[in-house]
């Protein structure tokens, strides 16, 4: 059962890490590991081997990390792209929020065309967050990471202590109070939904918020994800009593999964599993990307973090907070069921864009999300049948299909 849980796992992840367009990646990309060994004339992505800052500044950008401690006392990274490639200031900042199991590492994996670079090219103060328990934000000011205390949170704590954070960090380092534009990808917008409906106070300094791929309700779920639901009590057990509580870090083995998934004699049988699990189509993926991905991501969260989705796929589109059971629930929330989160109570601009072959965010339930938000700026429903979740991301014409209208948004709500 645990191995169906880390291969499901592995497909929401795809789902999830954030970039688009092809990479700059040659064609005739090592096939497997001994090829690279062996440097049989052929080529690999520097961006592989790099961390996020080294990304930054090797495309030419100047780059800044900055150390913030949720009310909490997690320790959270800040990378930040404050200007572009010729020096000049970004003014507007924006917030962009990676999804389950991603990084800041997901909005610049692709080259030049990764969204972080575009927004600094149009003149944006970029900021890329990173949840509690990633990569890039592994500490706490008093708990050990090998804890079970310090693993147990979900989205729920990433948007009530990590988002407020980090918006206020970025509000009062820049000087732009209310000014933030935030854009999220799949669980980066769920943190959003979360914060604003929960702490609306809290999310004052955000502008307009502009989701992609957006998940709240998850009536309508396609992905074999569905299938753990069933089991969510039991994964709970095995995560309290045999100590499974981190999920995913990044390890080496993804990276040696990736360049053997190169191989002409196992590529296509390593891009039809991919293609089972997590619906994306050929049209629009390329496969080539993968050792990039591969090498930052999964870039790790907790097991809690996953079964909360997974709760909310066994509860029949409940948006709600964590469920403990009845007896944890009535210890936690005073009630034998848990909270549901009021949307109603959003007060700022949100945006949504979603497909309708997204079988994670389903267009039905991103719809039903869009009647429960008063004040929804706007919806764009991308013009492609065939365009899924994880094109959102890799999606070869993601650029023309989401990026470009996505720019006319924060256009319109930026002040110079």
């Amino acid at each position: 059962m645990l191995k169906i849980l880390q291969v499901t796992v592995q497909c929401v992840l795809l789902l999830s890490v954030t970039s688009f367009e092809q990479p700059s990646v040659e064609e005739d990309r090592c096939e497997g590991l001994g090829e690279l060994r062996n440097q049989i004339n052929c080529k690999f992505n520097p961006d592989d081997y790099l961390d996020v800052p080294q990304i930054i500044k090797r495309h030419g950008y100047p780059s800044e990390s900055h150390t913030i401690v949720s009310d909490d006392g997690y320790l959270l990274t800040l990378h930040r792209i404050p200007g572009t490639k010729n020096g000049k200031q970004g003014d507007q900042p924006v917030l962009l929020q990676h999804g389950l199991l991603g990084s800041s590492a997901d909005w610049i994996l692709n080259g030049n065309n990764s969204l972080g670079f575009v927004l600094a090219d149009q003149g944006y103060d970029v900021w890329l967050g990173n949840s509690r328990g990633n990569t890039y934000s592994r500490g706490h000011v008093s708990l050990p990471i090998w804890s079970a205390q310090y693993w147990n949170f979900s989205w729920h704590e990433m948007a009530i202590y990590d988002l407020p954070a980090t918006l206020y960090y970025i509000s009062n380092t820049t000087g732009k109070l209310g000014d933030i534009i935030y854009i999220g990808h799949s669980m980066g917008t769920t943190q959003f939904f979360v914060l604003s409906s929960t702490l609306p106070q809290a999310a004052k300094n955000v502008k307009v918020m502009i989701a992609l791929a957006p998940v709240a309700y998850m009536t309508h779920i396609r992905s074999p994800v569905r299938y753990l639901a069933p089991f969510v009590n039991d994964f709970q057990w095995i995560s309290d009593h045999i100590g499974l509580n981190e999920l995913l870090p990044n390890h080496k083995f993804y990276k040696f999964l990736a360049y053997e998934c190169e191989r002409n004699n196992t590529k296509k049988i390593c891009e039809n599993l991919l293609f089972v699990l997590c619906g994306f189509d050929e049209r629009e993926f390329n496969v080539n990307q993968l050792p990039t991905i591969l090498s930052h991501d999964p870039a790790g969260t907790s097991t809690k973090t996953v079964l909360h989705y997974t709760q909310e796929i066994k509860n029949e589109g409940n948006f709600q907070q964590y469920d403990y059971g009845p007896a944890g629930n009535m210890i936690k929330y005073g009630t034998a069921t848990p909270p549901q989160y009021k949307l109603g109570n959003i007060k700022r601009p949100i945006y949504l864009m979603y497909a309708e072959n997204d079988i994670l965010a389903s267009s039905i339930d991103v719809e039903r999300l869009a009647r429960q938000l008063t004040n929804l700026v706007g919806t764009y429903k991308v013009p492609l049948d065939v365009f899924s979740h994880i094109d959102f991301i890799f999606g070869k014409d993601a650029y023309n299909f989401v990026y470009k209208p996505l720019l006319k948004v924060v256009r319109n709500y930026t002040e110079y």
